[in-house]
């Protein structure tokens, strides 16, 4: 009876109980599906947050670790080579000098304070680029450029590598024509150019022109003032020289471009001056700009007296800030004189501090023509600086190189022992890559050996000088010390080993060629 009463009264309670106890597991299956939807929201939002964490871009500083290496193996032989200099043609050898802890700082010091004007120059592009990017009219201005060469890239390509090679190869200072590397970049981006083939066509449309120097009076003055040759000593050959070099060049990079295509891989250049204004603007007055800014470098940097034999610029300068003059009561003044200043140069001999104001000056125009608010262009030039501040230390860095070197002079202990009784262009090629490795500045081995080559092999002076200007180029290519290199990879944010993968075959084809050369000059 007692289980029957207990029975009952479990069908009694049951249905009431059954209820409740559905409805409280409805409520909870549905709470813990709503979890289940926040975890795996949850989950999913880690999951499209990883992959920004995976492709995070990472600092490269191999380019600072291998300059820093040359710079430590230069201090190092600085306490194992002894100093010495050359005289008539005999070397003479001195104590050790050698670089302790206050000299490499003091080196440091001593490369700002010399290449002031480089450091100062890269800045100034900086601030250029840096107001000009933030225009609507800049931007139209590029897109402009890449409609024009839109399905012919190649033909864009061998335009912009022949302009600048040949600048190079003539202009008293390369510097200058990197106020216009930044839009070709900015050009070659919009027309599907990969960072490699980018550098390539703009940096190393430089080297070449070193390579193949021709008029230019860089390093080759001094050359010239010691081994008694001219602007035409072996001219034909260092012509052939820079042509040889620009087809190189251009056939590597024609090779990159169709593999990729093939391959449909393109690593995009992160280009730190791409246009930000995307608003549609006019081009036609950044199109005068840069055509104004062209036409002043030409001329400003052309040997027109020196290796032309032009004066007219010459003339025409005292003219203007001489010979013109206003007079007020009984005195004349050269009021053209007092407007541009008393140190103001003429065309053909202008130094790197001028086109520097000149493209300054051309910034603060941008400002008034965009109508651009002063506090914005302010920000926007410490933003320009901020994206050239890397560069401008790697210059420095790489002077410091040549300050030590300059100090200790161990590097005429490598050329001496190189140089044979007899001449021997193999082992003056490698003497002068030596000497330019650690030199940096061309100028320098120009005026430290030249005149020891003059007194040594006064019959292969032609031959010594088309040596030293095209193993100069050469070693730029790949040289860690390379301060256009340095320059270009820095800025655009390339690994020094991409890069050596990139050129590595260019450079011995190229070296290969030279050596042939060298040998028909000395002994055919």
């Amino acid at each position: 009876m007692e289980k029957k009463k207990e029975v009952k009264k479990t069908k009694k309670t049951t249905p009431k109980k059954v209820a409740a106890t559905k409805t409280q597991k409805s409520v909870e299956v549905k709470e813990k599906a709503a979890v289940k939807t926040k975890e795996t929201e949850k989950v999913e939002v880690t999951k499209a947050v990883e992959p920004a964490k995976k492709t995070k871009k990472t600092k490269n500083h191999g380019l600072f670790k291998v300059l820093a290496i040359c710079i430590f193996v230069a201090i190092v032989l600085t306490w194992i080579i002894p100093t010495g200099y050359f005289s008539a043609g005999e070397y003479t050898q001195s104590t050790i000098a050698r670089t302790g802890i206050n000299e490499i700082f003091l080196s440091m010091y001593y490369s700002t304070n010399y290449y002031l004007l480089q450091i100062i120059f890269i800045l100034g592009v900086g601030v250029f680029y840096g107001v000009i990017s933030k225009t609507k009219g800049y931007n139209a201005f590029v897109e402009k450029l890449a409609s024009i060469f839109k399905g012919k890239e190649k033909l864009f390509v061998l335009l912009n590598t022949l302009i600048i090679a040949l600048f190079v190869s003539f202009a008293t200072q390369f510097f200058p024509i990197l106020i216009f590397i930044p839009v070709m970049i900015s050009v070659a981006k919009k027309l599907g150019f990969s960072r490699l083939n980018s550098i390539a066509m703009t940096f190393g449309a430089m080297m070449c022109g070193f390579t193949g120097a021709t008029y230019t009076t860089y390093g080759i003055s001094y050359i010239n003032q010691n081994m008694s040759t001219t602007t035409s000593s072996a001219l034909g050959i260092r012509f052939g020289i820079l042509a040889i070099a620009y087809i190189l060049l251009n056939a590597l990079i024609f090779i990159k471009m169709n593999k990729e295509a093939k391959e449909n891989k393109n690593l995009e250049i992160a280009d730190p001056f791409t246009p930000e204004n995307s608003e549609k603007g006019k081009s036609l007055g950044f199109f005068i700009l840069f055509g104004i800014l062209f036409v002043l470098v030409v001329l400003g940097y052309m040997p027109w007296s020196n290796s032309f034999g032009i004066d007219a610029f010459t003339k025409f300068h005292t003219w203007l800030t001489t010979d013109l003059t206003i007079k007020i009561g009984e005195t004349s003044h050269p009021i053209v004189k007092y407007i541009l200043g008393t140190n103001a140069s003429a065309f053909g001999t202008w130094d790197l501090y001028t086109i520097t104001y000149i493209m300054l000056i051309a910034g603060i125009i941008v400002k008034f023509a965009c109508k651009l608010k002063f506090d914005d262009c302010l920000e926007y030039a410490v933003d320009g600086i901020k994206k050239v501040v890397k560069p401008a230390l790697y210059i420095m860095l790489a002077y410091t190189m040549f300050v030590i070197c300059y100090w200790s002079g161990f590097t005429t202990w490598f050329v001496n022992a190189l140089s044979t009784t007899t001449f021997n262009p193999f082992t003056n090629a490698i003497a002068n890559a030596i000497a330019q490795f650690f030199h940096v500045d061309f100028g320098y081995t120009g005026f430290s050996l030249s005149a020891f080559y003059a007194a040594k092999y006064s019959n292969y002076t032609s031959t010594i000088l088309t040596i030293m200007t095209s193993i100069h180029g050469l070693i730029s290519f790949v040289a860690p010390t390379s301060v256009l290199m340095l320059v270009g990879l820095s800025t655009y944010d390339i690994s020094y080993k991409d890069w050596l993968k990139y050129i590595w075959k260019f450079v011995i084809g190229l070296l290969i060629v030279l050596l042939i050369i060298f040998a028909v000059m000395t002994y055919m």
